[in-house]
């Protein structure tokens, strides 16, 4: 609603608030939606079943890595809400997140809210690692599990290893934190729905494999503006490019990582939109639409079957709604077929004027620089394309 139109709209120019609100909406969806729900959910309920464990290897250390979770929350919540806030973006990045910025404790405590997640996270990874190699079930080698356990095992060292370091260090990695298990449940869904094990198995495995480790030696690719000497920057490009190989084993998508691997197209780049829509299509697109995908495969009810005219009564007040919308469009396609008939009705009573949108000036198309009805024969002879209006300005 803020970003719909130009100007200060429902925020009244409060620009603090703003930051404030997409800091809480990043440390939110990153470490107490995706992941907690990726890793501590799914991983946590699905990677003793599928590799024959009666339980993970420590239930107690998961018992705590739930439990710090609620504190980690509520101080964040407190973040957002003590003074100004914190308006910091997820980055924390200094001097915004200093003292001479952020005077009261809002900062403070974001920062130890993500000391108790991380704390969490670590526990978990490493519940994670033991769980997987020492309690597999008997024959159930390494290369016998199934891809979304290959997954979170990944994340589980990118986690342990990545957490107690400083960003970019641990930042880089975080990003593929998020959506590794996503790639791990999304293999798992198409070998179950195609009847077929997953094509390259140990390609696949390997893939991931390597953007974990190369995932540790790419993040000064997000700090292409502070300065850094040409070589340093040439390497960190290069590195960036080499990464999106395992990643195209992995799924056939996703160019704008490409483009931003450039260090000098970056310097454009950096701090627009472009990074933020980025960010968001492996994270919405990916993470949570995957997260989904693995809620309908592993959680989900049971839909209402088509071809049959009755359901249960537990869909009537879905049917209810679906029938109300229904009922909308069958007004809009009569209003639609009461304008084709005026229109086809009228003969040639009522023209039209040859440029009805007042685009005489605007147009930069011939369609709406020709009579109206078009003759039969549009152009006499071939018009002459003097110029056309560029859209970029």
């Amino acid at each position: 609603m803020e970003l719909a139109r130009p100007g200060d709209q429902i925020l009244g120019g409060n620009h603090q608030l703003y930051n404030v609100l997409i800091t809480a909406h990043a440390f939110l969806m990153i470490f107490f939606m995706v992941m907690p729900a990726m890793i501590g959910g799914f991983g946590n309920w699905f990677v003793p079943i599928l590799i024959g464990a009666p339980d993970m290897a420590f239930p107690r250390l998961n018992n705590i890595s739930f439990w710090l979770l609620p504190p980690s929350l509520l101080l964040l919540l407190s973040s957002a809400l003590v003074e100004v806030g914190s308006g910091t973006g997820w980055t924390v990045y200094p001097p915004l997140s200093g003292i001479t910025s952020h005077s009261g404790g809002a900062v403070d405590l974001a920062i130890f809210s993500l000391h108790l997640s991380g704390v969490s996270s670590i526990l978990g990874s490493i519940n994670f690692i033991t769980t997987i190699f020492n309690m597999r079930g008997p024959g159930m080698t390494m290369h016998r599990l199934p891809l979304f356990v290959w997954s979170v095992l990944v994340t589980a060292f990118l986690l342990l290893l990545s957490l107690p370091h400083l960003f970019w260090f641990f930042g880089h990695p975080e990003v593929y934190i998020l959506i590794l298990p996503g790639f791990g449940i999304i293999s798992h869904i198409v070998s179950t729905f195609s009847g077929k094990p997953v094509f390259g198995y140990l390609g696949m495995v390997y893939a991931m494999i390597s953007i974990g480790v190369l995932g540790f030696l790419v993040w000064a690719h997000h700090m292409f503006t502070v300065g850094l000497d040409v070589d340093t920057r040439a390497y960190f490009t290069a590195a960036t490019m080499i990464i999106a190989v395992p990643t195209g084993i992995k799924i056939f998508r996703g160019l704008t990582g490409i483009v931003l691997a450039n260090s000098g197209l970056d310097i454009a780049l950096h701090d627009t939109y472009y990074v933020v829509a980025h960010f968001h299509y492996v994270l919405s697109m990916g993470a949570v639409f995957a997260l989904f995908a693995g809620f309908y495969y592993w959680v989900g009810l049971s839909g209402m079957p088509r071809r049959i005219p009755d359901y249960p009564d537990a869909y009537a007040g879905w049917n209810a709604l679906s029938s109300f919308g229904s009922y909308i469009s069958v007004v809009g396609i009569c209003c639609f077929f009461v304008v084709v008939t005026i229109t086809l009705s009228s003969g040639n009573k009522k023209k039209c004027a040859p440029s009805p949108w007042a685009l005489e000036q605007n147009s930069t198309t011939l369609e709406w620089m020709v009579q109206s009805p078009p003759a039969f024969h549009t152009f006499g002879e071939l018009p002459a394309i003097k110029e056309t209006k560029s859209y970029v300005k």
